[in-house]
């Protein structure tokens, strides 16, 4: 099988394949996702879902975060594909402090950053926000760069370690860099 889930910042293919789009960038001669999706290397298209997202309690979604303050952060839902499309569906979630790991989190920033790819799990609908849970090991972010050099992080022995050797802490997913099945 030639395609393949992609999350922002993933290499896409080489730009001979694909072509680039409002959901990926060329960098040099190689395209790079600028939105989840699914990439299929035998036709060279890379779709993304345009349906935003109908939640309920319990649905675990994949997002961005979008905002990360003391004991707050705010994440941006991908939206899934499916015959469910609502207008007044939320498209960003929050997480409080408590959510954001099992055990005690003394700072939000202790969890999570900007620009990181989590799986979280829906508590609740209120209004136009999801709130969520990061809370779980199937859940927390699934990929990160590191804040100072904006590289790729690794799961090490040692923690999330960068290609320049910088350390970062996050609340990280069992399954760190391997995604999962992300229901696009």
């Amino acid at each position: 099988m030639s395609e393949k889930i992609v999350v922002p910042g993933d290499y896409v293919g080489p730009g001979e394949v694909f072509e680039e789009g409002p959901a990926t960038h060329l960098v040099e001669n190689d395209v790079y996702a600028s939105a989840v999706g699914e990439a299929d290397e035998s036709s060279g298209t890379f779709k993304t879902p345009t349906k935003r997202p109908e939640l309920s309690k319990g649905d675990i979604v994949y997002g961005t975060v979008l905002m990360v303050m003391e004991s707050l952060a705010i994440i941006t839902i991908f939206p899934e594909q499916g015959e469910r499309e609502s207008p007044f569906a939320p498209t960003e979630g929050k997480v409080f402090i408590r959510e954001m790991a099992e055990g005690y989190v003394k700072s939000a920033r202790d969890a999570i950053l900007v620009g990181d790819i989590v799986r979280a799990k829906v508590k609740g609908v209120e209004g136009d926000k999801a709130e969520l849970t990061l809370a779980g090991s199937e859940l927390g972010v699934i990929k990160a760069y590191c804040s100072i050099c904006r590289e790729p992080l690794e799961k090490t022995d040692k923690g999330l370690v960068c290609s320049n050797g910088h350390r970062e802490p996050r609340e990280i997913a069992n399954d760190y860099r391997q995604y999962g099945k992300i229901n696009l």
